[in-house]
Parts: structure tokens; sequence; C-alpha cells
């Protein structure tokens, strides 16, 4: 007996429960539809797809060669510092934001998709406290990788920072983490996995249920069995 089953069976009902309310606003609750949701979810999909852009092309230019082909990034956020510098802290906090949105969007696509561990969305009005519980963990468990991987990204702009000292100067020069640093073996596994995922998810864009009769013999099965 898979231990899949009671993740399937999930997936399943997430998917279905979704559909259903496409269903519904599109029929018994369309006078209460806003009809402004699908042109904002677009936008906010460009915007996206411009900074996961922008991150690449910085990691590219910036972060990979030695020396940096050009600041990038860098040089825009101390563009904004000459004329209003809480713009360039935002512009900061806002790459290294959307990082933390990518590790919780990633997370629930990865159960959703291979169903290794619970998937736990984070809907309006319908977030169980588990789900809340196991996203701020996430958040917390990448935060840290999160913060140096930007201090190394931006380390121009953050050169004379406690955070660039800490993690740039005494961090990286650790007997242990100085080879992993050295060797950039953090960056090559996080450009692989960014380039493997966007692979897949171009190949298979939309989310899939299993297969419904497959799910219902090995439920059927796992209660036989527990008699």
């Amino acid at each position: 007996m898979s231990d899949k089953s009671p993740l399937g069976f999930k997936q399943a009902v997430f998917l279905l429960e979704k559909d259903t309310e496409d269903f519904q606003a599109m029929s018994v609750n369309y006078e209460h539809y806003n009809p402004l949701v699908p042109f904002i979810s677009l936008f906010c999909g460009i915007c996206a797809a411009i900074m996961s852009l922008f991150w690449f092309l910085h990691i590219c230019v910036y972060v990979y060669p030695d020396p940096p082909l050009t600041p990038f990034l860098n040089n825009y956020f101390k563009w904004f510092d000459n004329w209003f510098p809480m713009f360039g802290v935002l512009s900061v906090a806002l790459f290294v934001v959307y990082l933390l949105f990518c590790a919780v969007k990633g997370c629930f696509k990865f159960g959703i998709r291979f169903m290794f561990f619970q998937i736990h969305p984070m809907k309006l009005g319908k977030t169980y406290m588990s789900s809340f519980m196991f996203n701020i963990a996430l958040v917390l468990l990448c935060a840290l990788p999160v913060v140096q991987f930007s201090q190394e990204a931006f380390s121009d702009y953050a050169a004379f920072s406690q955070i660039r000292q800490l993690f740039g100067v005494q961090i990286q020069y650790l007997q242990f983490f100085q080879w992993f640093w050295t060797k950039q073996v953090f960056i090559y596994i996080f450009m692989s996995v960014s380039i493997l995922t966007g692979i897949y998810l171009a190949c298979r864009p939309r989310d899939q249920a299993a297969n419904p009769e497959a799910l219902r013999d090995r439920l059927r099965a796992n209660k036989q069995g527990n008699k």
C-alpha cells in the first residue's frame, strides 16, 4: 500500500474545490464576482516574471563572473539612494521578500505535484492554523539563506553594512564553509534547481489531480487492510 494515498486524496479534493469555486464564480455567484481579479492576477504574474528575469540576469552578470561584468541592480539601488534613499531600501526589500514568496509557492507546488508531504495552501478565510504554522516555519527556515544570498548578490550596495561584514568576512572564511563559498556551490545549486523547475513547469504548466480510479482502489485496499 502506497503512503501517498492520503496525500493524493487531499490533492484531488483541493483541486476539485478550486474548480468548483471557479465554476460558481462564473455561474451562481457571477453577480458578486469582481471582474478586476483576473487582470490583477495577470499584472502580478507579469511583475513576478520581470523580477525573476532581473534576478536571473543579475546572477549571470554579477554573482557568477569573477570579477563581475557589471553591478547591474546594485547601480539601480545606488541611483535611488542619490535622490531618495528610502526607495533604494524598499527595492532591496522587494527583491528579498520576493525570494521568500517563491520559496513558499515552490514548496506548495512541489507538494501538490509530487505528494511527498502535506500541502498547506493559504486562502483568505479558509486557512487552517497548521497551514499558518507550516508556512511561517518555512519562511523562518529560508530567511537565513535568503539573507546570505542577498548580501552576496548586492555586495556593492551593502558593502559597509553589518550583515555584509558578518557573512562576507567572518562566516565566509570559516574553515568548513570557505570551500562552499569559493566554489560557489550554493549558487550552482540554486541556478540548477531554478532552471530545471522552469523547464518542468513549461512542459506541465497546470496542476493535475491523481488518477481517481487508481486513488479509489488504493484507498479501498488500505481500508480492507486495516480491518
